[in-house]
């Protein structure tokens, strides 16, 4: 994401892998950083202490009053709330009766059955997801420790989410003052807030996070952060006073893990807890708005309407999106019409259900366009390519127009059906949240939620099955990008991820940062585009004289783009492959240009002199051989099939 000062006039750049990759913290900090700069709105320095909060739109105030919570209670008869003091410890008022601290120690070193005064029902906060009992013929087994904070924060609020479903139940599915908000699907959710990841992190490939506390569904086992429904950081550092304390990125990295994971959501909230003030986390495709801090012990209504909210309502209060819905274990216990081979189901232009089959690409980053693809299939058993993105209001249309320019060729991708997506009865976008208090964040761009129907449904081009097929793939590439460019069609982002195989051969795919070239002209005037391993040399040069754009003639930011370009990165992709993969399938040979690609990500502008030194200088003859040995096993094949001498 470009930064505030230069928005709009520096070069365009994709991720080079669709798949989640390894990245320590400080790799992560700074693709967070790339992402926040100027899409950051902190209410409380931003915005007038009069103007609505977001908090306020996320989550209903309720009749809830400060008595009612009063009455909930541990199963030891201990209230939750005590004056303005929430009471952490269920034994907090038993022990200052009791002389004898050992007593005290034993009860907690005992396994717990949370409820509140209205329920006895078992709170499971501790237990793991095996939910494994204790086994008193385990020898070798540990004391079970001490609470720890975390530990604590999760059983209060699973008492108080166990009290307030008793009274829910009697008012679903009928709105009411004390549950203002559109009720759940079911009667009774299985939520739960789990501690168990304080001390151990979320499994997952890329990065290790611990948070504090999360929201899960019972129903659901949890096997990363796909299963995540919000969490809540906590800790005794007020943000507010310090707004660089660790907890700000850590917040971040766990909402941008989230995203990665459940692209299908519109936004995604988590909160803070910070010396007793509750902040709301809110980020969706265009920033990140924190909200004002709310004192949990002078307003504790607040932090049980989050809890409500959060544990109780409708799933598009977690910004679900309500015209899909991805398949998982709670499926087997209300009415799913998804077929036997179908992941989930999403809604065509005449809402229509197409069974999702298949995931087949999903794109990085925080406030990207956010792109997944989905294999879909039509009542009819016909399977397209449904294309998810979130548009900048100014190309919500580009695509569309740059493939009814292209409509025609063999080797591209045909544009069956392209529509807004609705939420409510009106066209979903980024605004919808933050016009409920009418400013945005400084790098602030309106984001359009579009599906487009396309096909052919193809694969990735590394699921090639045999190196002849890959190289005549690569031909149909060659011969379609000079028929696009017949038609005024530059695409500018040449990368694996927009090349795909079907039945044999290749097709482009992803138009989004396609040039039109003006009649009569050969090449497009533009800030630059494309993905960083494959862009030409040329533009790798252009991306280091922009990327510090203080003192540089804005005519200076622009650069021309051919044919060649796009060619060119045909061309680092085509290396790639024939050194990389050995095939059927994908199967890897050599690791070295994974790395070499990671890379040049990483170094960004400044890859200029490396990757130059890669092509000009001939210091790694073992790459040009082995792309040599496919490219005449491809012709000797040929001969050989034509009845001619092979060629040596």
């Amino acid at each position: 994401m470009t930064s505030t000062s230069t928005l709009g006039i520096l070069p365009t750049v994709s991720s080079s892998s669709a798949c989640p990759t390894p990245r320590l913290q400080p790799r992560m900090n700074m693709l967070l950083d790339n992402d926040l700069a100027g899409n950051v709105l902190w209410e409380e320095i931003h915005l007038p202490a009069t103007t609505p909060s977001v908090m306020d739109h996320l989550i209903p105030q309720s009749s809830t009053r400060w008595s009612v919570i009063e009455k909930i209670m541990y199963t030891t008869g201990v209230p939750i709330l005590v004056g303005q003091e929430w009471q952490l410890d269920k034994h907090a008022i038993k022990q200052k009766r009791v002389l004898d601290d050992t007593s005290s120690d034993k009860e907690e070193l005992e396994t717990d059955n949370e409820g509140s005064s209205a329920s006895a029902v078992p709170d499971t906060s501790d237990l793991s997801w095996s939910a494994q009992e204790f086994d008193p013929d385990k020898l070798d087994r540990d004391p079970t420790p001490k609470r720890t904070p975390e530990k604590k924060w999760a059983r209060l609020f699973n008492v108080i989410y166990t009290s307030m479903r008793m009274s829910y139940k009697e008012s679903f599915p009928r709105r009411s003052a004390m549950y203002p908000f559109e009720p759940a699907d079911i009667k009774c959710p299985h939520h739960q807030w789990s501690p168990n990841f304080c001390n151990s992190p979320i499994p997952d490939v890329t990065n290790i996070q611990k948070p504090d506390v999360v929201l899960l569904d019972r129903d659901v086992e949890l096997t990363g952060w796909a299963h995540i429904l919000t969490c809540a950081e906590i800790t005794g550092s007020d943000l507010g006073a310090k707004y660089d304390i660790p907890l700000y990125k850590g917040v971040i990295t766990k909402g941008y893990l989230m995203m990665r994971e459940q692209p299908w959501r519109r936004f995604i909230i988590l909160f803070s807890i910070s010396a007793n003030n509750l902040h709301a986390h809110y980020i969706d495709r265009s920033g990140l708005i924190i909200t004002r801090p709310i004192s949990i012990a002078e307003s504790p209504t607040r932090l049980v309407n989050m809890l409500n909210t959060m544990s109780l309502a409708n799933s598009k209060y977690h910004g679900m999106d309500p015209t899909m819905h991805m398949c998982n274990q709670s499926c087997k216990k209300s009415p799913c019409d998804v077929g036997d081979k179908a992941i989930g189901w999403i809604e065509d232009a005449q809402k229509q259900k197409l069974s999702i089959i298949s995931i087949l690409w999903r794109s990085q980053g925080l406030f990207s366009r956010r792109t997944i693809c989905y294999r879909v299939r039509d009542r009819d058993g016909v399977d397209y390519a449904l294309k998810e993105c979130w548009v900048d209001e100014e190309h919500k249309d580009h695509e569309e127009k740059v493939l009814e320019l292209v409509w025609g060729i063999h080797n591209v991708v045909t544009l069956v059906a392209t529509w807004d997506v609705e939420y409510e009865g009106e066209s979903d976008s980024t605004l919808r949240i933050c016009q409920c208090h009418g400013k945005t964040s400084p790098g602030f761009r309106c984001k359009y939620h579009r599906h487009m129907l396309l096909t052919p449904c193809g694969e990735p081009l590394s699921t090639y099955s045999t190196k002849r097929e890959l190289l005549s793939a690569f031909r149909d590439f060659v011969v379609a990008h000079k028929e696009m460019v017949t038609k005024n069609v530059l695409h500018g982002d040449l990368s694996p991820n927009n090349l795909i195989i079907h039945e044999g051969q290749g097709y482009f795919i992803d138009f989004n940062h396609a040039q039109i070239i003006a009649q009569g002209n050969t090449s497009v005037c533009s800030h630059g585009t494309g993905t960083i391993p494959y862009v030409s040399i040329c533009l790798l040069r252009h991306l280091h004289l922009v990327s510090n754009p203080q003192g540089v003639d804005p005519e200076m930011m622009m650069m021309e783009q051919t044919a060649s370009n796009d060619l060119e990165s045909l061309f680092y992709i085509f290396v790639e492959f024939v050194t990389t993969y050995d095939g059927p399938q994908a199967m890897i040979i050599h690791r070295k240009t994974e790395w070499w690609g990671d890379l040049l990500e990483d170094l960004g502008s400044r890859a200029v002199p490396y990757k130059s030194g890669l092509l000009l200088i001939k210091r790694d003859m073992e790459l040009m051989n082995r792309m040599a040995r496919s490219v005449l096993g491809f012709i000797n094949g040929h001969h050989s099939s034509n009845n001619k001498h092979p060629v040596k």
